[in-house]
């Protein structure tokens, strides 16, 4: 399944760091609560993820559970006081955008919060249900820190302006077009020259990982029980590349006993750590899991 990682989002974290660590916005405009996603506006609604969590329904149209699952969903965003947002996938017409998230079947739910992807359920609901979910789910979002709001009007299409060294911007360049040997020498170099910047360590484990998942079959090789620690590590490689940390360490971690080499999962896992964030709270927890596991 080659470009089921969105490269765009390596990109836009070197330019949001440029940026600085501002503040969550605490509003945002857009022209309506849901809309229809394309790969042509995909950029644009993971940027709304950083202020409210924008749930993505997956539907066909020759398929009535799916329909009927987003128009409930369509309803209940207007009903949602602009603290979430509602995008509608034709698996037909935009089948790329049902490949990056993982989805295989139409009526399935996925969300992006703070630009991390995961897949919620799959199949109808009842309304009530789906009620109470997007409740916990605001909650949720409120509790990371995504107190934002949305405002329905005319958006503001001006960008900051982001200057980037010449080096991230041919990396930048070298990675949207897959040459992805080119931008982990890039940064490796730059890295040699910096080598506590964490910055510069977290963007070349993110290319590297990209490298290694970027023309995988993720669906087929996702189902394959490891045996040894390649294909352990090579599991939880595709798990990290689809956003699913979780299940990423767990590969891992549960085949530490398995194994002689353990040295070798310890050392990915470290990378992998890297990818998902040091103070992640499933980085920490896993964390947790490999001491006890170490001693």
């Amino acid at each position: 399944m080659r470009g089921a990682v969105d490269l765009s989002s390596l990109a836009n974290k070197v330019v949001k760091e440029k940026l600085g660590n501002s503040e969550p916005a605490k509003s945002f405009v857009v022209p309506a609560l849901s809309v229809e996603l394309t790969e042509a506006i995909v950029r644009s609604v993971i940027q709304i993820s950083n202020v409210v969590p924008v749930i993505i329904s997956f539907y066909e149209t020759t398929n009535s559970e799916s329909i009927l699952l987003t128009s409930k969903l369509e309803k209940l965003v207007g009903a949602g006081d602009g603290n979430w947002f509602l995008a509608k996938v034709d698996m037909v017409a935009e089948p790329a955008l049902a490949q990056a998230f993982g989805v295989v079947s139409a009526g399935t739910v996925a969300m992006v919060l703070a630009g991390e992807p995961r897949q919620l359920f799959q199949g109808d609901q009842s309304e009530a249900d789906l009620i109470t979910f997007l409740e916990r789910l605001v909650a949720l979002a409120k509790e990371q820190g995504l107190t934002g709001k949305l405002e329905v009007g005319e958006p503001d299409l001006a960008e900051p302006e982001v200057q980037l060294s010449a080096a991230e911007q041919a990396a930048i360049e070298a990675m949207n077009q897959g040459n992805f040997d080119e931008a982990v020498a890039i940064y490796e170099k730059e890295l040699a020259a910096a080598p506590n910047n964490e910055e510069l360590v977290e963007r070349l484990a993110q290319v590297k990982l990209v490298a290694r998942t970027f023309t995988a079959d993720i669906q087929k090789e996702i189902q394959v029980i490891p045996a040894t620690n390649q294909e352990a590590i090579r599991k939880a490689d595709l798990y990290m590349s689809i956003g699913d940390a979780e299940s990423s360490f767990a590969t891992l971690l549960n085949f530490f006993d398995q194994t002689s080499n353990k040295q070798e999962l310890i050392n990915h896992l470290l990378e992998l750590f890297v990818i998902a964030g040091k103070t992640s709270p499933v980085v920490v927890e896993a964390r947790k899991l490999l001491a006890a596991k170490m001693f």
